[in-house]
């Protein structure tokens, strides 16, 4: 993914195992709290999603297998399936994956960002972003009160161009970097890729897709409800 390439490329510190011991007085109870190791980021991942289904979760996967060795995933943000959409559909796949991930990385998870401990001096914090498009404003002026000073928010970013400048803004002012997702199918790569194809004769490309969902009208009947703004808008 291009999250992978944008920190894996900067070449820091490979990760190693580091964490926090937090202990309640009033519980007597000490808990492991995933923390970044120098020359790490410590990353906020806003909008998880349903294992396999939600791109947030891809990244989580990505950040904990270390294959992006200069960031740390120590947070994860997870509306849904930590308030109202625990008992539904996803519910208990996310229920599974989140006491793993406890036991695991001692990755902590929160319903809002407020909830996320303040970041300790020194440290480089980044929110990646991959909620629903129409959050994704009220997520970003979140991120930056928690503290992120880069912020890598998924496609489309926002519901319209107008949300977008005034994001824009809203992270110049507070001197906080903005790097956007975009869709594999328009990324430079795969353009050289087919003008490569197309000068060569009995060249083809051939494009692979990770998407779980089956060929079915009620598995697309679920991906459609989940992205209503539409196909071109999702992946613009």
């Amino acid at each position: 993914s291009i999250f992978h390439r944008l920190i894996s490329s900067q070449r820091l510190t490979g990760s190693i195992a580091c964490y926090i011991v937090v202990k309640d007085i009033n519980k007597e109870e000490i808990t492991m709290v995933a923390t970044p190791s120098p020359g790490q980021a410590e990353v906020i991942l806003v909008g998880c999603g349903c294992p396999l289904r939600g791109m947030g979760w891809y990244h989580a996967v990505q950040m904990l297998g270390n294959e992006c060795p200069s960031a740390k995933l120590c947070h994860i943000v997870e509306p849904w399936f930590l308030g109202p959409g625990s008992s539904g559909p996803g519910g208990a796949e996310f229920a599974e994956f989140k006491n793993k991930t406890e036991e695991d990385h001692q990755v902590g998870f929160y319903k809002s960002l407020a909830d996320v401990p303040p970041v300790a001096d020194g440290v480089k914090r980044l929110a990646l972003i991959s909620g629903r498009t129409m959050d994704n404003p009220r997520l970003l002026g979140e991120s930056i009160a928690a503290g992120c000073t880069v912020i890598y928010l998924e496609k489309p970013g926002a519901p319209s161009v107008k949300e977008l400048e005034v994001m824009k803004k809203e992270a110049a002012d507070a001197n906080v970097s903005i790097c956007m997702g975009y869709n594999k199918n328009v990324c430079k790569y795969v353009r050289k890729a087919r003008e490569f194809a197309a000068a060569n004769e009995g060249s083809h490309v051939t494009f692979v897709s990770n998407n779980t969902y089956e060929n079915t009208a009620s598995s697309l009947g679920e991906c459609f409800e989940r992205n209503a703004e539409g196909m071109l808008k999702n992946m613009a």
